[in-house]
């Protein structure tokens, strides 16, 4: 039996994809650290997400505005399934918008390199420096977190930096912890996945790919098949 095979209770990871251009890093990331992730698209249905059995969800960014006609959103199911879930920039906006913070569009897009200063030693950043670097990039603006939330890290011109319900264990970053910008952003994502999503490594993409090799063999047969990529990592 393949190591797949035998995580299918819980050990994996659902990224709702809200149009970032980071989302198939967030998955890297992720697998990177042993964990089976998959990205679907934000307007998942209740069923899909239950069928999938997630053990811990991420929001993806995106560059829209929360406050946009027609920006992605998602269902306030996500935060009442009692997995752990973690917004990410966009993904941390539109947490607070759902959950009765206040989000306002900014007239400057903050765009780089900043540094952040933890407030509490807890969450994902439990264990971090208490200054440490990071990669902004957002136009939005939280004016107001929800109830039951606490603020865990704030930047000079980002009073909202990380916030956390850990009751809830909802988290969420302003920033990227996905990208080599944000040196400490692999402790970030592994404290929210073993830490607190409770979730065991040991998958690996070697093993995926040859199970699926074998999937495809017994479906075939002695039949060809014709595969056409455009190229690139989405389609693959």
């Amino acid at each position: 039996m393949t190591v797949q095979s035998e995580q299918l209770a819980g050990d994996r990871v659902l990224i709702l994809d809200c149009g970032s251009q980071y989302t198939q890093l967030i998955a890297r990331r992720v697998r990177e650290l042993g964990i089976y992730a998959e990205i679907r698209p934000f307007r998942i249905e209740r069923d899909e997400v239950l069928s999938f059995g997630a053990g811990a969800i991420i929001l993806s960014g995106g560059p829209n505005s929360v406050t946009d006609e027609g920006a992605p959103t998602i269902g306030t199911w996500v935060y009442e399934l009692g997995v752990p879930v973690l917004g990410i920039c966009y993904g941390l906006q539109l947490t607070c918008q759902l959950l009765g913070g206040r989000v306002r569009k900014s007239d400057h897009r903050e765009y780089g390199s900043a540094e952040v200063r933890r407030l509490k030693d807890a969450g994902i950043l439990a264990g971090l420096d208490e200054h440490f670097g990071v990669w902004m990039s957002h136009g939005d603006v939280v004016e107001q977190i929800p109830e039951g939330f606490e603020v865990h890290a704030d930047t000079e011109s980002t009073p909202y930096a990380a916030i956390a319900d850990e009751q809830r264990r909802i988290y969420g970053v302003q920033f990227h912890p996905e990208v080599h910008h944000t040196p400490q952003g692999k402790a970030m994502l592994s404290r929210f996945l073993f830490e607190i999503s409770g979730l065991s490594s040991g998958w690996n993409m070697a093993d995926f790919l040859n199970e699926k090799a074998r999937d495809i063999q017994a479906q075939v047969g002695q039949d060809h098949v014709l595969c056409g990529l455009s190229g690139g990592v989405d389609s693959s």
